[in-house]
């Protein structure tokens, strides 16, 4: 029977009673009359009903999606499938490296430009000594290292050329197109800056017996802020600094645009990184030492390291090391801090790994015979030798899908 809702005043009774309303219903057990009050309560329960019920249904859709996280994150492998081989055409001293969606191809004698499959997008040749090739979002910079000039791309291709009166020793490229090159002759060295159109904007004049020589730079993904690594001579010593420097309003007033610096003595600083706009990090012989650089450079933390590094690599939110192990049978450690410097992988291994990279919250290590896979955790996911030859792992946003560049093929591979 379908309930039947009334709200007009009984006909029989006292006119002043409260109003009811008549719900009939054959399970009632009031003769299907209830108060205002009563309805208001059973719309209450009942939609407590349905939210517990929906709460238990996202409850148990959450439990199950970290059950199939959890599987995917610590899922093995123990070999793979061949997806697409195909010859190198290139010489062999040609290297590669992620870029957009694909990869970049480069060497003494041009750059190329492909994309996962393999499908040539761009090719740009040149004649260089040694080239240093560096990227930033869709940005390319190519440096011929100990000449004098610096060709400038993008994923449609050439974009300009910066010509150099001096010889270049490293070179770094921002988000919005800006170049700096490290600039040497015989009695000085420069860091010189160059705009979107190739014009020079900055420079600043070091000497070794002064500020002393650059050893490494680091630009941010705006342009706005850089970092030196310094090796100067004092005492006839070899010592260290880290000079930060500001572009932007911030640092106009300031002598030669100087914010900021920290005086490392006589432990070198081999490597110095933007990890964003405003955290930097200087990597010494022995500690990790994280900045953060809003209109001036504070040291944030300092993670001192018992044992050598030897290796070091960055990822889109992580700092990782790899040190010797003096204190275990395994010959090394590996270290990932986040961006806070708070360690998030330790683990141990034997073999040595020439590269270590960060992709997709994987580690990847590989020599010239095998790859390890592993998982931020530290858990190895797999290791997989391989019958020829590996000069380079390409990355492709999965975990178990790689491009593997050998002396004589160029194949991509799925893990199973």
């Amino acid at each position: 029977m379908a309930d039947i809702l009334s709200s007009k005043p009984r006909f029989n009774g006292d006119k002043n009673a409260p109003i009811k309303r008549i719900v009939q219903n054959e399970t009632s057990d009031n003769d299907g009359i209830y108060t205002d009050e009563e309805i208001k309560q059973k719309i209450k329960r009942h939609k407590i009903q349905k939210i517990k019920k929906i709460g238990l249904g996202i409850i148990a859709a959450v439990v199950v999606i970290l059950i199939v996280m959890n599987m995917i994150e610590n899922r093995t492998y123990s070999s793979y499938k061949l997806v697409k081989s195909e010859s190198r055409e290139d010489v062999e001293s040609a290297e590669y490296m992620d870029y957009n969606d694909g990869y970049l191809r480069y060497s003494n004698n041009g750059i190329s430009y492909f994309k996962q499959d393999g499908t040539p997008i761009w090719d740009q040749s040149f004649d260089m000594h040694k080239p240093q090739v560096k990227t930033c979002e869709k940005n390319i910079a190519v440096g011929d290292i100990n000449g004098n000039v610096i060709y400038v791309f993008d994923e449609k291709g050439y974009i300009k050329d910066i010509n150099t009166s001096l010889l270049i020793t490293q070179i770094e490229i921002a988000k919005n197109g800006i170049v700096v090159a490290v600039l040497e002759d015989n009695n000085a060295n420069y860091i010189n800056m160059y705009d979107k159109t190739g014009d020079k904007v900055y420079s600043v004049k070091t000497t070794l017996s002064g500020d002393g020589y650059p050893f490494d730079i680091s630009i941010t993904d705006d342009g706005t802020k850089l970092m030196a690594s310094y090796i100067y001579v004092n005492d006839e010593k070899m010592k260290n600094n880290i000079v930060f420097y500001n572009f932007s309003e911030v640092g106009k007033n300031e002598t030669e645009r100087v914010v900021g610096g920290y005086d490392f003595d006589t432990t070198i600083v081999g490597d110095v990184q933007f990890l964003t706009n405003n955290k930097a990090v200087a990597i010494s012989e022995k500690s990790i030492n994280i900045y953060r650089i809003k209109e001036t450079p504070k040291l944030y933390k300092t993670i001192e390291v018992d044992d050598e590094i030897l290796k070091y690599f960055y990822g889109k939110d992580t700092i990782g090391i790899v040190t010797n192990n003096t204190d275990s049978v395994n010959a090394y450690k590996l270290l990932v801090y986040n961006l806070s410097g708070k360690k998030i992988c330790e683990t141990e291994f034997n073999t040595d790994y020439d590269n270590i990279q960060v992709d997709n919250k994987t580690i990847i290590m590989n020599n010239s015979q095998s790859i390890c896979v592993m998982n931020l955790k530290g858990k190895v996911l797999a290791n997989i030798s391989f019958d020829s030859s590996i000069s380079d792992v390409i990355t492709v946003g999965r975990r178990d899908k790689y491009i593997i560049i050998s002396s004589k093929y160029i194949r991509t591979i799925k893990l199973k």
